[in-house]
């Protein structure tokens, strides 16, 4: 075969190669899948949990590779909910403490009640 012929077989496979991927990346790109995992992003929750770098600002903020912007939104302060906590109420101790108070007439008391408190002397 002559030289000539085999670089001029080359030169054409190489450009068949060139021009198929040219087409391929040209009518391919915007169909794949990079542009339909971004189309779905329609908020920040999604974004952050499509595994995009959120950024640690305030509000965070999270960007998609096509340049897509979502920013948490946070509630004003009268949209939080204000609804009071409640709290348990202190219930009575199991057991007082077991040391007892004497009173002016030797007689002695315990501790009782809801406080733990001594209970008054007789007479008081």
């Amino acid at each position: 075969m002559n030289n000539t012929l085999v670089f001029s077989i080359l030169v054409a496979l190489l450009f068949a190669l060139i021009l198929g991927a040219g087409m391929g990346y040209l009518f391919g790109y915007d169909h794949g899948v990079q542009t339909t995992t971004q189309e779905m992003i329609d908020s920040f929750e999604e974004c952050a949990a499509a595994g995009y770098p959120v950024m640690e600002s305030y509000p965070e903020q999270c960007r998609t590779p096509d340049g897509q912007l979502f920013i948490r939104e946070i509630p004003e302060e009268n949209e939080i909910d204000q609804t009071p906590i409640s709290r348990p109420t202190p219930q009575e101790p199991m057991a007082c403490p077991a040391d007892a108070k004497i009173c002016p007439d030797g007689t002695g008391v315990g501790r009782s009640g809801p406080n733990c408190e001594f209970a008054p002397c007789p007479g008081e």
